[in-house]
């Protein structure tokens, strides 16, 4: 979300938060704050702050921006809640690849069951079934 590199930071965060305020809605919040390999809330947070210290955002953009990190924020500590509650569910009930809770698992034509965002996640990289190698794409999956 927000480069740690010294050049071009400040753009990147700019670009970053542009994409941020314009896709606000629930479907994404859930994205981010479901986004176990790359969300943390300080990130967001440091991203308002360059925004604010470099004056490259109006007010209200700034604003805006906060109000989506603090929803996915909360987002984030429900899911979170839900996962502490849940620690003890059996195996079946959590997604073999991240070992979360499934909440909409799906099954591959291997057989095996996931969860659909972390297969979807999954499929943006490599059309591969991460079990067996072979083929899969997302119409492939079973509800």
């Amino acid at each position: 979300v927000v480069s740690t590199q010294s050049t071009g930071s400040v753009v990147s965060t700019q670009s970053t938060g542009d994409i941020y305020i314009n896709l606000d809605s629930e479907a994404f919040l859930d994205a981010v704050a479901g986004d176990e390999r790359s969300y943390k809330p300080e990130l967001l947070d440091l991203a308002v702050t360059r925004l604010t210290n470099a004056n490259i955002k109006h007010h209200y953009q700034i604003q805006v921006f906060q109000g989506f990190a603090e929803k996915v924020k909360k987002k984030f500590e429900e899911k979170q809640q839900m996962d502490l509650e849940f620690d003890d569910a059996p195996d079946e009930f959590r997604d073999p690849l991240m070992s979360t809770i499934m909440r909409d698992p799906v099954r591959l034509p291997s057989g095996v069951i996931m969860d659909k965002p972390i297969i979807d996640r999954h499929l943006l990289n490599s059309n591969t079934d991460p079990f067996n190698r072979q083929v899969l794409t997302s119409d492939m999956l079973i509800p």
